[in-house]
């Protein structure tokens, strides 16, 4: 009886130190993914103006983002990457959650066009819609994943940040709010991540 008991013992003391390696471990990856996301600290203007770049859509069109709407319409941009599983989760999800005619999505990445094709077509994305263009990721500070900046309609940047999962993009879509489409001034920028 004795010895079952020791024996028991010892086996449940393994198994404690398999799952206190297998915690580290996670904790670990966690971190690593952590120090792998964009930078936290504020984008130069952060809660004032959002940079301004103009760049070509795929249509040709010029588009100038940042500064105040012409249209009274707050902006989300949304860096997305071909091939990306998390990107097109993220695509769909923005589609869902937008309304079109209060807020305007555009999509950012960088590369050729012949790369987003596939993805342009399955979502219905309009060349208008997209832009290609590394600068603008730059000035954003899009990371590898992908993230969103939300511009209102004053070509504030209000808030940014990662949308792996549709309850981030959520988080970051409750900082546009009827108010502030029409002009009630909000201080500061929110980074989510």
């Amino acid at each position: 009886m004795l010895i079952a008991s020791l024996f028991l013992l010892w086996v449940i003391v393994i198994l404690l130190v398999v799952a206190v390696i297998a915690l580290a471990r996670q904790v670990r990856l966690l971190q690593d993914r952590a120090a792998a996301s964009p930078p936290r600290g504020r984008v130069k203007g952060a809660g004032g103006n959002a940079p301004i770049v103009s760049a070509p859509t795929l249509a040709g069109d010029m588009l100038t983002i940042g500064g105040p709407s012409a249209d009274g319409r707050a902006m989300l941009l949304l860096f997305i990457r071909p091939g990306c599983p998390a990107s097109r989760s993220a695509i769909r999800d923005a589609l869902a959650l937008t309304d079109r005619k209060k807020l305007r999505l555009l999509f950012l990445g960088e590369g050729q066009a012949e790369e987003y094709g596939d993805l342009l077509r399955q979502h219905r994305i309009r060349d208008t819609d997209i832009i290609l263009n590394a600068q603008v990721l730059g000035d954003y500070r899009a990371g590898d994943r992908p993230s969103a900046a939300l511009i209102d309609a004053r070509g504030r940047l209000v808030a940014r940040g990662v949308v792996e999962a549709r309850a981030q993009l959520d988080a970051l879509l409750v900082h546009i709010e009827p108010g502030e489409i029409d002009g009630e001034d909000k201080e500061g920028m929110t980074i989510l991540s």
